[in-house]
């Protein structure tokens, strides 16, 4: 991967942009990759020459490195900061790096420290849920030892004091309890997420066309319609169904605006492989 400075960011922050500060160790698969769709594992790895990111699209990735830096050095009494667990599953090294384990009466609490959005703290985020209950098997099956939490820490990024939606974070940092799954459950996602990696990686070293990404890996958003009115800049209303808005409409003296939904992981190429997506180029071209 190459980075670009495209805006003349200081030297130095391009410098740190550039160094490896991420390692998954001696193992083929991180926690993070094997929750990954197959098909942007195998693209990234393909064309990994060839991707570009500017620095300063890395904003959030420096601190976030920087915040793994920093909490290393602060050491705390029955706590664990930074270690990296390994686990082989169907001949399969698989490694996850947990940020924070404190030891209590109870067993160990999971806390993993995200740079986040207030509107990701006030979603149900299932990579969330993934991710820490792996975490959670590897301390159990690695080290043996009862996990009674997982918390997610947020470092709320565009936080507002006077926001008062509901479920909108109480804080700047707060902290946000994930479910825990038993370790069956867990055990059994590993072994399908590795299944489909395989079946992927098999399929790309055969010239073999690769599975599509599902809607939800894809971040799909619903497609909805707006009731609108002439001369009104915001919608009156907006429905998931063309009937119900059509039905306002006609009684509103108004119109009906398509809000077409979108992938929004390729739109947006959050993928960093958007371009080379043949799923997602040949929607482009369909639509153009």
């Amino acid at each position: 991967m190459k980075i670009t400075n495209k805006h003349g960011v200081p030297e130095p922050l391009v410098t740190l942009a550039s160094r490896e500060y991420y390692s998954k160790g001696a193992s083929q698969y991180s926690a993070t990759e094997i929750m990954s769709p197959p098909k942007v594992k195998r693209l990234r790895e393909q064309y990994n020459d060839h991707i570009e990111i500017d620095v300063s699209d890395m904003l959030w990735q420096l601190l976030g490195s920087a915040l793994h830096v920093v909490m290393e050095r602060g050491k705390t009494d029955g706590w664990l900061m930074e270690e990296r667990l390994f686990a082989i599953v169907d001949d399969v090294t698989i490694s996850g790096q947990i940020d924070a384990q404190q030891d209590t009466p109870d067993g160990v609490i999971i806390t993993d420290w995200k740079f986040t959005s207030a509107w990701a703290v006030m979603q149900d985020k299932e990579e969330w849920v993934q991710q820490l209950n792996i975490y959670k098997w590897l301390v159990e099956t690695v080290k043996r030892k009862k996990v009674c939490g997982l918390k997610i820490c947020a470092l709320v990024r565009d936080f507002s004091r006077h926001e008062k939606k509901e479920g909108y974070p109480a804080a700047n940092i707060t902290n946000i309890d994930i479910p825990m799954w038993d370790s069956v459950t867990t055990e059994t996602y590993i072994r399908e997420r590795l299944e489909m990696h395989r079946n992927a990686k098999m399929a790309h070293d055969f010239g073999e066309e690769l599975q599509p990404c599902s809607d939800k890996e894809r971040w799909q958003s619903e497609t909805i319609y707006a009731v609108k009115r002439e001369g009104r800049k915001t919608a009156i209303r907006v429905f998931k169904t063309i009937e119900e808005a059509t039905a306002l409409a006609e009684k509103e003296k108004g119109y009906v605006e398509t809000r077409l939904g979108e992938p929004k992981r390729c739109t947006g190429n959050f993928c960093g492989v958007a371009q080379w997506c043949e799923q997602y180029q040949g929607e482009v071209n369909v639509s153009n």
